[in-house]
């Protein structure tokens, strides 16, 4: 596939992200493309266009969307017709709306609940998500406060379940916290430790 019309694809959602991501990094042609000059925004730190896609997250849906607007701005600045897809602004924004600032849903994740709602109204649909993930990311007694980017781990699709915090930051020059999770499948506990 040519490369403008690998970046269409992703623009206008005909190919996934986790597609894209690879193409990104696979294919030389489309990296030639993406070396050519543009003007990125000011916000981007990135020399270019390429090494900007190639530090994305593709499993985060603000990262997606930001992308793909991105994309849609290089596309329109090649005079290529395209239409962007509204899926992942209707993600984005949804998410926005339905997930509590402790908690940092992957596209992947998202996806998945999305797959199992029994409406796509959307009061309904953001009424069960939130339903959802108050009965999915459990804590004991209160959730995590976060130094760093929420980081609630999942082990083969199911989140753990948060057992609390300790200050650890004895241990080190930086304020630290150890966060404990439980995996009710193995009955293991995983220890997550972030410092800022």
């Amino acid at each position: 596939m040519p490369p403008l019309s690998l970046i269409k694809a992703f623009v206008d959602g005909s190919i996934t992200p986790a597609a894209f991501a690879h193409h990104v990094a696979e294919t030389p042609t489309l990296l030639t493309v993406l070396k050519e000059p543009f003007a990125l925004p000011a916000y981007v730190e990135a020399p270019d266009l390429h090494t900007f896609l190639s530090e994305q997250d593709y499993t985060d849906i603000a990262s997606i969307f930001n992308t793909q607007v991105l994309l849609s701005g290089f596309l329109n600045s090649r005079s290529v017709e395209h239409e962007r897809s509204q899926k992942y602004e209707d993600l984005f924004n949804l998410l926005l709306s339905v997930q509590p600032k402790w908690l940092s849903l992957s596209a992947d994740y998202l996806s998945t609940l999305l797959d199992s709602a029994p409406s796509q109204k959307p009061k309904a649909l953001q009424a069960w998500l939130k339903d959802r993930i108050k009965h999915e990311f459990r804590y004991l007694k209160t959730p995590p406060k976060w130094l760093q980017a929420p980081a609630w781990p999942i082990d083969q699709g199911k989140p753990l379940v948060f057992v609390g915090q300790l200050d650890v930051s004895g241990l080190s020059h930086d304020t630290s916290q150890a966060y404990v999770f439980f995996n009710a499948h193995d009955h293991s506990y995983l220890t997550l430790q972030q410092s800022c």
